[in-house]
């Protein structure tokens, strides 16, 4: 019994801080390993995953570009940060069955639905609380709007890009479910309200990479569901317009920037500059961990870059990092985990609910998260990493449950 409830308690306290800072996700995801150990060993080893083949050739791809790359013993110290992937191995293993992944997943959004009501409040009042707890100065950007000066909403996380793109699994997943066939108006409306807070917490991050992200997912299901369900689609994606152009000056300032390209010189440089040590290097990479070892010379040609960090693209960075060998490892692996998503999904008749949503909802978020990466490296953030590999074991199980439930049916 003990097992039980510390199992179901980690769990919980794991997926509620997926939305909280960085600390407390990796805390609750080091206490989870350690449990899946214990579990492991008594059951003398854990069955296979899915993933295992495609996340083995991962790895292949990666410690093959390090033993070709300039600074081997660089490389190899980077591995290190892999460790977060162990956030996919505890979902996958931990999570008991489709009523309990509903459950997690139903907490993620009401914890992100209270960091939202947060976030709006940071925005209009400045408060950090991330930083005054431990006695830190306060790192919101001010940003202008209707004139007056507000701040870019970060939430408990280092900065309002992460934010965002963390804020985009459970605003996605609350979307899926907001357009459910089982809903009963009351609990439809109350989803409308989260779903409303959500969304201005995004459109206060002023990340447009999210912003457009989202969007796509938006049309993308509205064409999977069809029906009144685009029709609702199409009347979301307005009010989020409408939203985008009367939130307020700064709001607006970001969209047109969206389109200017003199606004975009500095990632487009930052791409430029990783296009060059692509074309040096192009089949194995500089080595997973060797990044800024080997970055300056390149930025140099391209001043105008405004970060060095990393190269603002998901699949620019892997093929930098692994060459092409290791940009194809990693498609796999996301095509792996997309596919088995659709195939859960379309499993399912119409009435499975709330799995039908659970499925969908985690296959979008992971595909949200593939879009918000072309203008981002999401990847490399390990607040946005541990959510995405803790969605990916759900999607996961989500399949074998799908299954199951078709055997019955």
């Amino acid at each position: 019994m003990w097992e039980e409830r510390l199992r179901r308690g980690l769990l919980s306290l794991f997926f509620a801080s997926l939305c909280l800072s960085v600390a407390i996700q990796q805390t609750a995801l080091g206490l989870l390993l350690a449990l899946l150990t214990y579990v492991g060993w008594r059951h003398k080893g854990l069955p296979a995953t899915p993933l295992d083949r495609p996340l083995l050739g991962c790895l292949v791809a990666l410690l093959l570009s390090t033993l070709l790359s300039p600074a081997v013993w660089t490389s190899l110290a980077g591995y290190r940060k892999l460790w977060l992937v162990g956030a996919f191995f505890v979902t996958y293993h931990l999570v008991r069955n489709s009523q309990e992944g509903w459950r997690l997943m139903s907490l993620m959004v009401i914890v992100a639905i209270a960091i939202a009501v947060y976030g709006i409040v940071q925005h209009f009042t400045g408060i950090d609380l991330a930083k005054q707890l431990v006695g830190k100065k306060s790192t919101l950007t001010p940003f202008g709007f209707g004139g007056g000066e507000e701040f870019r909403v970060k939430g408990l996380l280092p900065s309002g890009i992460t934010y965002a793109h963390s804020l985009a699994f459970p605003l996605i997943f609350l979307t899926v479910r907001l357009l459910a066939s089982d809903l009963r108006w009351k609990e439809r409306l109350e989803l409308l309200g989260g779903w409303g807070l959500l969304i201005f917490a995004l459109l206060f991050s002023l990340t447009r990479g999210a912003w457009l992200a989202y969007l796509v997912v938006l049309g993308v299901l509205g064409v999977i569901k069809g029906g009144r369900a685009m029709l609702a689609v199409g009347v979301g994606g307005i009010l989020l317009g409408l939203s985008l152009l009367t939130a307020g000056s700064g709001v607006r300032e970001r969209v047109t920037q969206i389109f200017d390209l003199q606004a975009n010189i500095g990632r487009s440089q930052i791409w430029r500059a990783n296009l060059d040590m692509i074309k040096d290097r192009p089949w194995f990479g500089w080595g997973y961990g060797n990044y800024r070892k080997f970055r300056d010379p390149y930025y140099q040609r391209y001043p105008e870059a405004d970060t060095t960090a990393h190269a603002h693209n998901n699949f620019l960075q892997m093929w930098v990092d692994g060459g092409l060998v290791g940009l194809s490892a990693f498609l796999f692996l996301f095509w792996v985990i997309l596919r088995a998503g659709w195939q859960a999904y379309y499993l399912l008749p119409a009435g499975a609910e709330p799995l039908r949503s659970l499925t969908l909802g985690g296959t979008l978020g992971i595909l949200g998260f593939l879009l918000g990466g072309l203008t981002q490296y999401n990847f490399g953030d390990a607040e946005v990493v541990i959510v995405f590999w803790a969605i990916a074991g759900v999607v996961m199980r989500a399949r074998e449950w799908a299954t199951e439930e078709g055997i019955r049916g």
